[in-house]
């Protein structure tokens, strides 16, 4: 079967989502910022600090020690007996998913922040959140802007690098063709959720040890409509040892990943399915060839990655924004030593990639003041 003729297999005339509906919140909600971590004790006092010295007050703290061997658990006890807001759960290594359903059960907030241990967030990120929610009443997933730094909180760059940020009702834009993370969605310390939106996404599945937040990406915008917050309200440490934010891909990294993405397509494919809104021609496939896994054979210069292309829906690119699209468009005409290292550029987060970010940023900001003084010329002239 050719990829044309596949594309009636995953493909609705129209995309029926709607938003669901949600109570109004409090005067003055209460917050709960869940932090996962795992053997991150050099970077843990810094995260604490961030949330203990924020501008909103009524929040609380609610720590998952994923079963660390490092000084994690001594640096939690020691806040934890400074401040009564902090609440701690210990527990055996289970990875992502299971620190951020263990401290999602603890939680009591009508808003939760999600926070990587490795992560900072700026003082006025809590009010920033509570503000954007009680501005879009209908809104069940706030993003903000968050700068890149070095593991010693040196600037580095800005998340999204070229995309503006997501806002609003995405629903129509997402199709059943597979999970789709939309462009300009931050990671997990950039993403805050209603609590009636956490609930339909929680518990995370246990096989996800990493890139539990992806999967977050990938439903939150099929429930409800997203409000995005500009100002940069959390940093990104890039420190070496992240899981997530790598300057160079392996075999064992795209291995895993490709596991991942399995049960992320698992957990979309149930959603789909149990949403009342979801009519489909259709069965949706239980399992489908991703990206990753076609990665994954790429690198291992397997001869069957043809093939592995070849079982991806076409629909499945589509989904993709375009610059991705037009790259995995081209990988099978790439050399493997080029797709390995174009495969860094594309995902990873390579000084390259920042330079590049940083000089389009530029350019737009410059291209932007001219118009501006353009315009104000022209209005002076005109009067």
């Amino acid at each position: 079967m050719n990829r044309t003729a596949k594309v009636s297999d995953y493909r609705r005339e129209e995309n029926p989502l709607r938003p669901m509906a949600l109570d109004p919140l409090p005067e003055q909600p209460l917050v709960s910022i869940l932090i996962s971590n795992h053997n991150y004790g050099a970077y843990l006092g810094d995260a604490i600090e961030s949330t203990l010295q924020q501008t909103y007050d009524r929040l609380e703290v609610v720590i998952c020690d994923d079963g660390s061997t490092d000084s994690s658990p001594r640096i939690i006890e020691r806040y934890r007996a400074l401040d009564r807001r902090i609440r701690v759960i210990y527990q055996a290594n289970g990875g992502q998913s299971a620190a951020l359903n263990a401290a999602f059960d603890k939680s009591t907030g009508d808003i939760l922040c999600l926070l990587d241990a490795d992560d900072v967030f700026e003082a006025d990120k809590v009010r920033r959140v509570v503000e954007a929610f009680s501005a879009a009443p209908d809104a069940g997933l706030a993003v903000n802007r968050m700068l890149i730094v070095d593991k010693n909180r040196k600037y580095l760059g800005e998340i999204p690098l070229l995309s503006p940020l997501a806002t609003g009702w995405q629903g129509p834009s997402l199709n059943i063709c597979g999970p789709r993370v939309l462009p300009g969605l931050p990671p997990c310390s950039g993403l805050s959720l209603r609590r009636a939106i956490a609930g339909s996404i929680f518990p995370l599945p246990s096989g996800l040890r990493a890139y539990a937040d992806t999967l977050i990406q990938v439903l939150a915008p099929r429930i409800a409509p997203i409000v995005a917050i500009q100002a940069p309200s959390s940093e990104y440490r890039i420190h070496g040892t992240n899981v997530a934010a790598i300057n160079a891909f392996t075999e064992d990294h795209l291995r895993n990943l490709a596991v991942w993405e399995g049960e992320i397509w698992r957990v979309w494919r149930r959603h789909v399915l149990s949403s009342s809104a979801a009519s489909l021609d259709t069965p949706v496939p239980e399992t489908a060839p991703t990206l990753m896994a076609y990665a994954y054979a790429r690198f291992r210069s397997d001869p069957k990655s043809a093939a592995v292309y070849q079982a991806i829906p076409a629909d499945y690119f589509r989904a993709l924004p375009r610059l991705f699209r037009w790259y995995w468009r081209a990988a099978p005409l790439m050399p493997n030593w080029l797709f390995r290292k174009s495969l860094n550029f594309a995902y990873g987060q390579t000084r390259t990639k920042r330079v590049v970010a940083g000089i389009l940023r530029g350019s737009r900001s410059c291209f932007r003041a001219n118009r501006r003084l353009f315009e104000r010329t022209q209005n002076e002239f005109g009067n």
